[in-house]
């Protein structure tokens, strides 16, 4: 029980903030109460909730490619909504599953939420109940007092394997889906269970299919915990490490021999969260003095880690990484500052109220040199063209890579409305951009079948969203000659919200 002058104390350190509950009007206009707030970017329909969960053939245009046959799943928030409360960011809502079924020319698509505990639990009560990575709970800091209660809204990576499609979230276990017809079955522990807060990333090892998976523990020394799943389904490895200092991390990289954890310096500050006045995002601060370490695990677990001092840079998404030579090569997509993220004008939060917001810093391909004898790491910008969603093909996953593909930003830093191929060999780009009003995601590699290991041949499949009539599609596209633009667009007779990554399962 607190006394009286802990309250008053916990009181003095609460930021109190004005909060508007925001909605969009039967015109598509953004209102507060009754007043219309001037923001009316069309992107806001990227974290506007899509009500109804569809099935249907959707209208297609152009020739789907004949080596086309698969499933393209996608996950990303699509709850944002519950009676008068909005979410408080792009990257928080309550996951969403899309399923478009290619076979023989024909497809059909689908979409539903993932029925995790807090979805069923807020679904019920009619209203959010519980606090998410960048929304406090309902009820002030009174509610929100104590260790963050962070639930699984599984809305970031759809994964499938082993005849199960995952939903991974930032926290928690991943839940299990039916690959066929998007059922929920229920969180799944991986290994001994001892690794419960399961980063949204996951890699493969592509020449033997091991599955690695690694999650974060914050307290008074950060932990991190990595499990190594072989093909069959059995784990090959499992351990955890005190790292040398606390960092947010999203994604990592991973080498025929080592998990590679990139410490960013976005330090988070628990006492602001323990004490109800800020959510996660909030409580975290970026510090680029500090600089990048980069912690090399030997995949056995066996070995001390290995700490490399590097270029201070933000990192959502990895390329990949691979060893060649006594050095690794790490690829990735890094930023000066998360400006896009972190801050009151943050365009991922700003988005929200239907202004563009704050997104000055571009994000770069990047590449780490690692001298594994020297134990130095020098860095080199790829590409000065703003990137994100970084994919290269699934053949090459833990091994030498010579191509990658991402989305590319044209007008606008963090929003983009492009897709684009990086030669890491030669340097040389190509692209595509969809033009004014159109918002592409991260585009998925499908091999061409009669060509499996060829990084250039296949497609590129990236859903978009169509700012002019407010409807979604899927637009396919072949990866040799991309500045031709789609081969073949799938027309969506809705929108959906923004979608964040996906998986092809060829069949």
């Amino acid at each position: 029980m607190l006394s009286s002058n802990s309250i008053l104390t916990l009181l003095s350190l609460y930021d109190k903030k004005l909060k508007i509950d925001l909605y969009f009007g039967m015109e598509g206009e953004l209102v507060v109460a009754e007043k219309t707030i001037s923001g009316t970017d069309w992107r806001a329909l990227l974290g506007r909730t899509i009500e109804i969960e569809h099935n249907y053939q959707p209208v297609i245009q152009g020739d789907i490619p004949k080596g086309l046959n698969g499933v393209l799943y996608r996950n990303g928030p699509g709850r944002f909504e519950r009676g008068t409360k909005t979410k408080n960011n792009l990257l928080d809502g309550d996951g969403l599953i899309q399923a478009f079924h290619i076979i023989d020319g024909k497809v059909s698509y689908q979409n539903r939420f993932v029925r995790t505990e807090k979805f069923l639990a807020e679904e019920a009560a009619g209203k959010f109940t519980s606090e998410t990575w960048t929304t406090l709970a309902p009820g002030g800091f009174l509610k929100n007092l104590g260790p963050p209660d962070i639930k699984s809204q599984a809305g970031i990576v759809p994964h499938y394997r082993n005849g199960k499609l995952y939903a991974f979230d930032e926290v928690d276990y991943p839940y299990v889906l039916d690959g066929e017809t998007l059922e929920t079955y229920g969180p799944e522990k991986i290994g001994s269970g001892a690794l419960k807060n399961f980063k949204a990333h996951t890699k493969i090892d592509a020449q033997n299919g091991d599955w690695i998976l690694f999650g974060t523990e914050f307290g008074r020394v950060m932990k991190a915990h990595v499990i190594i799943q072989g093909g069959n389904g059995s784990i090959k490895s499992q351990f955890s490490v005190d790292l040398p200092r606390s960092a947010y991390m999203h994604d990592f990289f991973v080498t025929e021999n080592y998990v590679i954890l990139n410490l960013q310096p976005a330090g988070l500050n628990l006492f602001p969260m323990m004490v109800g006045a800020k959510s996660f995002r909030d409580a975290l601060k970026w510090e680029p003095e500090k600089g990048n370490l980069l912690v090399l695990l030997h995949k056995s677990g066996s070995e001390e880690p290995i700490i490399i001092e590097a270029p201070g840079a933000w990192m959502w998404h990895s390329y990949n990484a691979y060893e060649v030579g006594g050095k690794i090569i790490a690829d990735f997509i890094g930023y000066e500052e998360p400006d896009h993220f972190l801050g009151n004008e943050a365009a991922f939060k700003t988005i929200m109220k239907g202004d563009i917001g704050t997104s000055n810093s571009k994000g770069l391909s990047r590449r780490y040199e690692i001298d594994m004898a020297r134990k130095t790491a020098t860095e080199t910008i790829l590409s000065n063209q703003s990137c994100e969603f970084p994919i290269i093909h699934p053949t090459k996953g833990c091994y030498a890579h010579s191509k990658g593909y991402t989305t590319m930003g044209v007008d606008n830093n963090i929003f983009h409305s492009a897709v684009s191929s990086l030669d890491f060999s030669s340097g040389k780009t190509d692209s595509f951009d969809f033009g004014d009003h159109i918002h592409v995601g991260e585009a998925i590699f499908a091999p061409d079948p009669a060509h499996p290991a060829d990084e250039s041949r296949g497609w590129l499949m990236t859903v978009g969203l169509d700012g002019k009539t407010g409807k979604s599609f899927l637009a396919i596209l072949d990866a040799a000659a991309l500045s031709d633009g789609p081969v073949a667009t799938l027309q969506l007779t809705h929108h959906t919200p923004l979608s964040f990554h996906g998986f092809w399962r060829a069949v």
